[in-house]
Order: C-alpha cells, then sequence, then structure tokens
C-alpha cells in the first residue's frame, strides 16, 4: 500500500480539534454530575426498607439501561422536539439518564457491601438514619465503588462521541469535518483516538484519586 502519512493538514485545523476536545470534557462532566446524583439517589432507594421504593429503582434502572443510548438522545432531540431543547442539552440528559441507571446499580451494590451492624451501631448512638448513611455507611461504601464510579466516567467519555449524531461539535463531530475537509482519514482518527485516550485516563485516574482520598480523609475525621 503507496500511503503517505501527512498530520500537516490536522494540525493547521488544530482550532476545531480543540474546541471538539473541550466540547467533549463539558458534555462528559455535565453528564457525569447528572448521572453521579440520579444515580446517587436511585441507588439510596434501591436499598430503602420500602418495597415501593425498591420497586421504582429498579424500573428506572432496567427501564434506562435497556434501552440504547442513541435511542435516548433521539427521544430528547426528536420526540420532544417541541420542547425545542438545544442539540447539546438533549445528549447531556440522554447520556445523564443512561448512565445513571449504571451508576445506580453500582452504588445499590456498593451500600449492600456495607455490613448491617455498621448502620445498627450509628443509630445506637443516636444518628437519624440520613446522618447514618451520611457519615458511616456511604464513606466505606465510596472505598468498594470508586473504581466502578471511573470505569463508568471512562465509558461514559467514550459514549459522547454518540452527541455526534445531534451535530454536537465535539471530537468525532470535528474529526468527521476535518475528514471531509482534508480527506485524511488515517490521521485525524488517530489523533483523534490518542486524545480519547488520553482523556479517558486522566479523568478515569483523577476520579479515582480524589474518591480514595476523599474516603481517606472521612475515615480519619470520624
Amino acid at each position: 500500500m503507496d500511503y503517505h502519512f501527512d498530520f500537516w493538514p490536522i494540525w493547521e485545523r488544530r482550532d476545531l480539534i480543540l474546541e471538539g476536545l473541550v466540547t467533549t470534557i463539558v458534555l462528559s462532566l455535565a453528564a457525569l454530575a447528572l448521572a453521579a446524583v440520579l444515580g446517587t439517589v436511585v441507588g439510596t432507594l434501591g436499598t430503602a426498607h420500602s418495597r415501593a421504593l425498591r420497586t421504582l429503582s429498579a424500573l428506572y434502572v432496567e427501564c434506562m439501561r435497556n434501552v440504547p443510548l442513541l435511542v435516548h438522545m433521539y427521544f430528547w432531540y426528536m420526540a420532544l422536539a417541541f420542547l425545542k431543547l438545544p442539540a447539546f442539552t438533549c445528549a447531556m440528559f440522554g447520556l445523564s439518564l443512561y448512565s445513571g441507571a449504571y451508576v445506580a446499580e453500582v452504588v445499590r451494590a456498593g451500600l449492600g457491601s456495607i455490613p448491617a451492624g455498621q448502620t445498627l451501631a450509628g443509630l445506637a448512638v443516636g444518628l437519624t438514619p440520613l446522618q447514618t448513611l451520611r457519615y458511616i455507611v456511604f464513606p466505606q461504601a465510596l472505598r468498594v465503588i470508586a473504581p466502578s464510579l471511573a470505569s463508568l466516567l471512562s465509558q461514559l467519555i467514550k459514549d459522547s462521541s454518540l452527541a455526534s449524531v445531534l451535530a454536537v461539535a465535539e471530537l468525532t463531530y470535528q474529526a468527521s469535518a476535518i475528514e471531509g475537509q482534508t480527506f485524511r482519514t488515517f490521521e485525524v482518527y488517530i489523533v483523534i483516538s490518542l486524545l480519547y485516550l488520553l482523556l479517558v485516563t486522566v479523568l478515569s485516574q483523577t476520579i479515582a484519586w480524589f474518591a480514595g482520598e476523599g474516603v481517606e480523609a472521612r475515615l480519619s475525621d470520624a
């Protein structure tokens, strides 16, 4: 195969790649924040004594994670087009609702791994159920779920590439635009792949480190 690599056309359009990288980071972090809040609430409900709350939690998880992510995005962008939401917002909602179901399962499993005696001990010293969760159960569960949350973050960043079908100018969308302008397919997707690799590695390691440091600080304070 007589093919000569030429990365110069890609370098000339580095501003587009930078814009796509920033959009990918912002989209991923915004979706992660919503997914973390939603997943924590739903996952906690999954460990409640009330059967109705556990059922609601299970229904959300099954309904969200058994529908393809692309369908979630299309639902917000097309089925709810009358809301006139920006494409970025539709992609963010789709990502957060879909990923929130996986976060909920991780949280539920993490809380379930803490011995019931820990909760009883907190209640015995006068803490309310909410305070027991906050100061005793959650800090210990975080140690268990941190690696899984870092893995979910990695997956969320990669899943954000589907936002390109909604014309959100993230990395994959910009790569397609550059490829159409330069016809340097190999070069542009090599660059984009390396950026995704760097982004996923840095952010997943960062969240794992912060989670670990947070757990150590809470346990030492206790």
